[in-house]
Order: C-alpha cells, then sequence, then structure tokens
C-alpha cells in the first residue's frame, strides 16, 4: 500500500513539475516601447520575448507606419540580453530624423543585425545598433510591466 501511494504520488508530482515547466516555453513578443519619426509617418518599435528563468530577454526592433500593429512586420533587427546598464534590461530607440532610427544599449549578443534600409511609409528608413551606451536612469529588470494591464 505505501509503495502504491509513494508511485501516484511521485507520478503526480513528476505531472505538476512538467505543467510548470511549460510556463518557461518561449513566450510571445510584448510591445515595450513605441516612438513615433518626427513627421509621425513611421513608428519604431520595440518588443521583449522572456524565454523563461534560464535565459536572457530578447528584443526585437520593427519599423512600421504610424500607428500600424508590428506582429506581420518582420524585425529588422534582433538582440538577446541587450542592457541598458547595470540592473537593467533593453534597449533605447532615438530617431534622428525621419528616415534614421538609433537603437543605443550598452552590451548585449546581436542575433539579427540591422541589414539595410527598412521601407515603410513610401521612404526607405536606416536602423543603427550603437552598443556601449549607458542609460543609468532606466529602471532595472525587463522593460516588459510585471503586472497584467500595466503599461511599459
Amino acid at each position: 500500500m505505501k509503495a502504491r501511494i509513494t508511485s501516484v504520488l511521485t507520478m503526480l508530482l513528476a505531472a505538476l513539475l512538467a505543467v510548470g515547466c511549460s510556463h518557461d516555453a518561449i513566450m510571445p513578443d510584448v510591445e515595450v516601447a513605441r516612438i513615433a519619426s518626427p513627421d509621425l509617418q513611421a513608428d519604431a518599435v520595440l518588443t521583449e520575448a522572456n524565454p523563461g528563468a534560464t535565459a536572457s530577454f530578447i528584443y526585437r526592433i520593427r519599423i512600421v507606419p504610424h500607428g500600424a500593429d508590428w506582429r506581420s512586420t518582420p524585425s529588422a533587427a534582433e538582440l538577446y540580453g541587450a542592457t541598458r546598464n547595470a540592473q537593467a534590461y533593453g534597449i533605447d530607440l532615438h530617431w534622428q530624423d525621419a528616415n534614421s532610427v538609433r537603437a543605443d544599449y550598452l552590451q548585449g549578443r546581436v542575433m539579427k543585425p540591422a541589414s539595410g534600409p527598412i521601407a515603410v511609409a513610401g521612404r526607405a528608413v536606416t536602423l543603427q545598433l550603437r552598443s556601449g551606451v549607458s542609460n543609468p536612469a532606466a529602471p532595472a529588470g525587463g522593460m516588459a510591466p510585471t503586472e497584467p494591464g500595466l503599461a511599459p
């Protein structure tokens, strides 16, 4: 009888662990920043994906028409584990002019570099990735809100 109870409890524990680990699967991207171009014709959108406790954040940059949904737009660049200071993950986006966006970060691994101009809103927009830039004002942690319903 004791062996049977132990066996059932072991199977129950294994099932609970399997369900718990499934939450570590790659989560969908969450929009964490959207910056409009100076002429309001395009947006630079930064998304964050949290693969779970054993991996770092993945950041994707997309350039879309102003106000447009980014979900069907391929990323212009992708970075893994990008930081803004020693405690803060993320990337800071800045429009230089209507045709040029700069993405500043302290350090991180570029997984998909920006590869030439992006066609959007009838123009070619260039994206520059710039490492070594610290943002001491960035709050600790990732950029996505930690509680449902909170905006970044």
